[in-house]
């Protein structure tokens, strides 16, 4: 296409998406629905009651489409103060949304009060919105996923951003990441070779039978959530709850935040399955070894593994192997390439060999 008709259709879109969402209050609500955990007696779950906006996802959707699809979704319009009804396993709770229109629970009971759940790995909860302060009295009822594994030889947490998507976040001034995130769809990012393998192997064990839960933490903002869903899906990686933040774009990012967000969802997870031990997957370009080494500290004789994949970045690996030649009891491995890691895995007999 010539870029004269390409700069026109790109003027045209935007234009139309200017004269939608310029108030956006007469569209239709939506709640994005996250993906929960938890156990019989304990559930965390939170969501956000929005406007839809309409997003296409589309794996053919050309370049100024995502640009569009995009930059509708860091220009939510979210609910503030919708009155909303969460049911979960015979229990009902009434939430509020906040101002950028996000609800949350974190519930425990005892276990006398625990619901009667069946053994499926994969629960649901019944979302309902009841009100909204621009609708009034509404129905919208939708559904959020809640993994529940109650049997399961270990646990998985690994991160997004360069561990099993090419984000690149070690350019400079993350321009790359940039646009990555601007103008591609999930069809369009690239996972690294090996990694759904590797990861299918880790989650059926040593007899590729089981269920080990995955669970996704990552520095990106919720509103890339759908695109990681698909990308998850597209890839044949295993599904499991994603974990983000309410945040900006990447470049707005800081790094005592992303470290007290992965730092926390790393440990919220470790304490929900006490009784499992895990493998913890990341990568050189950032602070995950960190993060991850912090956490087998605190969490002594659970962490089987840490495998941090080497981002081919000569400074950050020697950084990585000086924290791991101060470590002693605890199994870390930089590798570079996750045929590496899954040979070392079978050896140790986590997964088939």
């Amino acid at each position: 296409m010539p870029l004269t008709e390409l700069a026109k259709d790109i003027h045209r879109e935007w234009d139309n998406l200017v004269d939608r969402l310029r108030w956006g209050q007469d569209k239709p609500i939506d709640v994005a629905n996250y993906t929960g955990f938890g156990r019989p007696d304990y559930l965390y779950l939170t969501g956000r009651v929005l406007r839809d906006r309409g997003i296409g996802r589309d794996e053919r959707d050309q370049l100024w489409h995502n640009l569009v699809n995009n930059f509708k979704r860091f220009n939510s319009r979210e609910i503030g103060e919708a009155e909303v009804e969460i049911t979960w396993g015979g229990h009902t709770f009434q939430r509020t949304t906040d101002s950028e229109g996000y609800f949350q629970i974190e519930h425990h009971c005892s276990p006398e009060e625990a619901p009667q759940l069946d053994d499926l790995l994969w629960q649901e909860a019944t979302v309902r919105v009841v009100s909204t302060p621009s609708d009034g009295p509404v129905n919208h009822v939708s559904h959020s996923d809640v993994v529940m594994p109650q049997e399961a030889e270990f646990g998985i947490i690994s991160d997004i951003d360069d561990t099993i998507l090419q984000t690149d976040v070690t350019s400079r001034f993350k321009l790359k990441t940039m646009m990555h995130t601007l103008l591609k769809n999930a069809a369009d990012r690239r996972a690294f070779k090996g990694v759904s393998d590797f990861y299918l192997a880790l989650q059926g064990g040593p007899d590729a039978k089981g269920y080990n839960p995955f669970f996704y933490v990552s520095n990106s903002p919720w509103n890339l959530y759908d695109v990681l869903v698909d990308f998850l899906h597209l890839n044949h990686l295993p599904r499991g709850p994603i974990l983000l933040r309410d945040f900006g774009l990447p470049s707005e990012d800081i790094e005592s935040t992303f470290r007290t967000h992965k730092a926390d969802m790393v440990e919220k997870i470790l304490s929900t399955y006490s009784h499992l031990p895990f493998i913890l997957l990341g990568d050189s370009g950032e602070h995950d070894t960190d993060i991850y080494l912090e956490a087998a500290r605190n969490n002594p004789d659970r962490i089987l593994c840490i495998y941090i994949r080497d981002v081919q970045h000569e400074e950050r690996a020697q950084r990585i192997e000086s924290l791991i030649e101060d470590v002693s009891k605890i199994n870390v491995k930089l590798v570079g390439s996750y045929e590496e890691a899954m040979v070392h895995a079978q050896k140790m007999g986590w997964i088939m060999g």
